[in-house]
């Protein structure tokens, strides 16, 4: 049998791939930069491990399957969410990083405003794949960065398909004859795509219908590769870019309602995805040219890294967000797309690029993805002491906005952040009359707060001047609820140096978080997923009959070990088993007497509950005034709280005999 070259290089990529991603990830590096690496080391200019022709597949069918994800998970309701601000702040980012590059280019030397523009939206969009992997390892996901980078990201790639288009245009005019062929040849192209998105809109959900319902999840699978690939062979036949047609391909998927099952599908393929581009990315660098332009090419890369986390920070800073959030989502957008390597290329395809500046962008692009995966990782930290010393310098760094005068009320609660739990415990603090003050520094949420009447300081908690405003000095206990456990950890400790005396319980979304804020100083630490894990516990063991002080008693074990148990930590069993013996010899429980009761103005004598079911009432307490031991004619009333004595099964004919209303007075035992 004939050897295939193809699939020599295929077993060499995919080989290196695997051993590459292990060994990044033993070292706890970011596995895309091995993938930069690996490249640069077995391609054509390196190793010569895979030919030339083989790398220029590879990159074709990454990139056609990369961007199809990306179409696919572009849902539009993200969009719709992302507000205002997130729009203010991408159109900033990417309007000053395309000047600023533009003006740079035009000062290096004779540029056209073409090439400039080209290479300007180039930089000035980030890296998703990079970005999403940094936040999700670091479990930042979900924190206000991560969710502000999330949403530049999101708004880039729609702004990516968009510079695509443009450019395919382009392509339609440059390679006709005369301005008219030009003109029809691009309304043609428009009304085809015009006519191929109705069409799909209108069939791709009855086809996937029938896809899901004769052929199942495999045939679902291969149908979603099959249309990224007649999407990428449509638009190379209409002269545009494959990797747009793919792209367009994902987006008309993404709005049928088999979306969500198609993504999951889909999804584990994606890091195969990646790993097939981002190598092909650094096979296609020329090392000789690399080194070639050595001192342009690392000046270049710092720049970029520099100037765009200031420029993408100062934007997100100008739409309303804290410095510290500024510059943490500058410092995590800082790297070049993945898609700039697809921008210059169609560049170059139609002449606006000439062939060595494509070879110094492809090496600066790879160069910029490198570099950024090793600073990433430092934004935090980073952010976080700069703008630390930012408002050490300068108190009013962030304009501050105080609502009904918090830091007035004397023994108020402190609430920080305004979202789920925050606003849930808001309102049960309002309901109970407790002051409080809610610190937020979301604009969205400050608004939900005030339409709600609740006092609210806008500001970014982290600060000493915010945490003043709040009224810290006057508090009596404070509440940690936000999803950034990093920004937690950094509030609770500057509580604490402030008022050591204070009660201060915090919310972590991870189990390294519970160690961390109990040593800065929290009282209490809520992790997320162990109280759910102990309210389901709680109505299981009930389910079975088990006694409520017993339940109550082993949660209180659990909470007052550190959640020792549910970390896998030692537990002192004796003392434990010693606790279930005595709380199962005598069964302890309360029982609210509503007014439907028949119970309520009988004496306990005329009740005779004892006799009936064998449980003692041991303590009536009314109006929250407890009497102990209430005597034979001791005469029960509406709202009373019963304390009940007995056995497990006495416990139950209790309640039930309890719960009877008036009208089933007559049907009692012993009546």
């Amino acid at each position: 049998m004939a050897e295939s070259p193809f699939l020599n290089d295929m077993v060499v990529v995919f080989g290196m791939a695997v051993a590459v991603a292990w060994l990044f990830r033993m070292l706890g590096a970011p596995s895309i930069l091995g993938f930069l690496l690996t490249g640069l080391a077995i391609g054509p200019s390196g190793w010569q491990f895979v030919s030339e022709e083989s790398v220029n597949e590879f990159a074709e069918v990454g990139l056609v399957l990369l961007l199809f994800t990306v179409g696919l998970e572009l849902s539009p309701a993200p969009l719709v969410r992302s507000g205002w601000r997130l729009l203010a702040a991408t159109a900033l980012q990417v309007g000053s990083t395309v000047a600023v590059t533009a003006l740079a280019m035009w000062g290096v030397g004779d540029v056209s405003w073409k090439v400039s523009l080209v290479i300007g939206f180039a930089v000035a969009f980030s890296s998703t794949a990079i970005t999403l992997k940094q936040l999700s390892d670091r479990g930042e996901t979900d924190s206000t960065a991560g969710r502000i980078s999330t949403g530049i990201l999101l708004l880039q790639d729609v702004l990516v398909i968009v510079v695509l288009l443009a450019l395919s245009m382009t392509s339609s005019f440059a390679s006709a004859q005369t301005l008219p062929a030009s003109i029809v040849r691009m309304v043609l192209n428009l009304a085809g795509l015009a006519g191929l998105t109705v069409a799909a809109r209108w069939a791709l959900p009855k086809v996937l219908d029938q896809v899901s319902l004769r052929g199942g999840r495999e045939l679902t699978t291969l149908f979603a590769v099959l249309l990224a690939c007649g999407g990428a062979w449509a638009a190379s036949r209409a002269g545009w870019s494959p990797a747009l047609g793919a792209c367009i391909a994902g987006l008309l998927l993404a709005g049928v309602d088999q979306r969500h099952q198609l993504v999951a599908e889909i999804t584990p393929f994606r890091d195969v995805f990646n790993a097939m581009f981002f190598i092909a990315l650094g096979m296609m660098v020329d090392i000789g040219a690399m080194f070639h332009f050595a001192l342009p090419l690392c000046a270049a890369v710092m720049a970029t890294l520099a100037i765009k986390s200031f420029l993408t920070g100062g934007a997100v800073c100008a739409a309303g967000w804290p410095v510290r959030i500024g510059l943490q989502a500058g410092i995590g957008l800082c790297t070049v797309s993945e898609f700039s390597y697809v921008l210059v290329r169609e560049a170059a395809k139609v002449g606006i690029l000439p062939e060595d500046t494509l070879d110094f962008m492809v090496a600066y692009a790879v160069g910029t993805m490198a570099a950024g995966a090793l600073v990433i990782p430092a934004a935090q930290p980073f952010a976080a002491a700069l703008s630390d010393r930012l408002n050490g310098r300068r108190q009013a760094a962030y304009p501050v906005q105080e609502d009904n005068g918090p830091s007035r009320f004397e023994n108020h609660v402190i609430v920080v952040g305004y979202g789920f739990t925050g606003a849930n415990l808001a309102r049960m603090l309002k309901a109970t009359r407790v002051p409080f003050c809610v610190i937020e520094m979301n604009r969205g949420l400050v608004d939900a707060a005030r339409r709600a009447g609740t006092p609210v300081v806008v500001g970014d908690a982290t600060r000493t001047a915010i945490l003043a405003h709040a009224g810290l000095e006057n508090a009596c206990a404070a509440v940690v609820a936000i999803n950034d456990d990093a920004a937690t950890e950094r509030i609770v400790a500057q509580m604490t140096a402030q008022r050591p005396d204070l009660y201060l319980l915090a919310r972590t979304n991870y189990v390294s978080g519970i160690d961390a804020l109990y040593k800065v100083g929290a009282k209490l630490v809520i992790p997320q997923d162990f109280e759910t894990s102990i309210e389901i516990a709680a109505h299981v063991l009930k389910q079975f009959g088990i006694p409520d002080n017993i339940v109550n008693a082993q949660i209180a074990s659990v909470r007052a070990g550190g959640y020792g148990m549910l970390r896998g930590k030692p537990s002192d069993r004796a003392a434990h088993a010693e606790l279930i013996k005595i709380l199962e010899r005598t069964a302890t429980q309360t029982f609210y007497l509503d007014e439907e009761s028949f119970a309520c103005g009988l004496t306990l004598a005329e009740l005779n509950l004892r006799a009936l079911t064998g449980c003692m009432i041991i303590a009536v307490v009314r109006s929250g005034r407890p009497t102990a031991n209430p005597g034979p004619d001791f005469q029960l009333a509406a709202n009373d709280v019963l304390v009940l004595v007995g056995a497990h099964r006495q416990m139950e004919a209790a309640k039930a005999l309890l719960q009877k209303n008036r009208d089933a007075a007559s049907a009692r035992p012993g009546t």
